[in-house]
């Protein structure tokens, strides 16, 4: 019996209601650790205040806010866009290890110790970030070039740290081979894609234009969605690949 979106959905329904406890503990943990890494390393405020200051909405404002600043501003620019994207980076790693770990241990019937599963988590991080980099930087590609590009890389490439986490393939074969996979199933985990992608951009309009909240809370509140939003298509695209392997 071929799989389909419907019955896809409904397993990921059940387990996120019966670990919204442990997913929400861990969304609300990696929003915490960002907000601690962004509180220890503080990049120049000065720059901060250039930035929010200029809502730049696209490619030409950019080029001229960074042509009105001078060396010494634009070196600590390059700092902080480094510093933001390495911090993204490790939390998107951090949560998708921690969601891969849960998963793994629940589908293998609590066989193995939690400790055992927190090592494993661990140790699989280096790679999901490795990973992780090269699918941003391809993705971030497509994006630039347009956006269609950008959502179709972001659908094909979108099983390559599932694969790799059941440790049989390396990067390059994780990729190649989520290609192959999302390519003909593309209507199966285009919908799931699509639903993360729409859902992160509302989240962030709507909390974006509501002034009479705290930045902080906002972020906080965003950081938190976006989280459990991404857990959800984790969840979704685990259940896939499992019922993939199986057929």
């Amino acid at each position: 019996m071929p799989m389909t979106v419907s019955e896809l959905r409904h397993d990921t329904n059940c387990f996120f209601s019966k670990q919204i406890g442990s997913i929400f503990f861990i969304s609300i943990s990696i929003t915490f650790i960002s907000i601690l890494v962004n509180m220890l390393i503080k990049p120049d405020m000065h720059i901060i205040s250039i930035i929010e200051n200029n809502k730049f909405m696209n490619f030409n404002s950019l080029l001229e806010l960074i042509n009105n600043m001078n060396l010494d501003e634009k070196h600590e620019l390059l700092k902080y866009s480094i510093f933001k994207i390495v911090e993204l980076l490790m939390s998107k790693t951090l949560l998708l290890g921690s969601m891969i770990a849960l998963i793994s241990h629940l589908s293998n019937n609590k066989k193995k110790s939690i400790i055992y599963s927190i090592s494993s988590l661990f140790a699989s991080l280096p790679s999901l970030f490795i990973l992780n980099c090269m699918v941003t930087f391809i993705t971030q590609l497509g994006f630039i070039l347009f956006i269609i590009p950008g959502i179709l890389l972001s659908i094909l490439l979108s099983l390559a740290p599932i694969i790799l986490s059941f440790k049989q393939y390396s990067f390059i074969d994780s990729i190649r081979l989520s290609i192959n996979i999302s390519w003909k199933n593309i209507k199966i985990i285009g919908p799931g894609v699509l639903f993360w992608i729409s859902g992160k951009f509302i989240l962030t309009a709507i909390l974006s234009n509501i002034y009479f909240i705290n930045h902080n809370v906002t972020f906080l509140v965003l950081n938190i969605s976006t989280n459990i939003l991404f857990s959800v298509l984790v969840i979704y695209l685990f259940r896939f690949y499992m019922i993939f392997l199986r057929s």
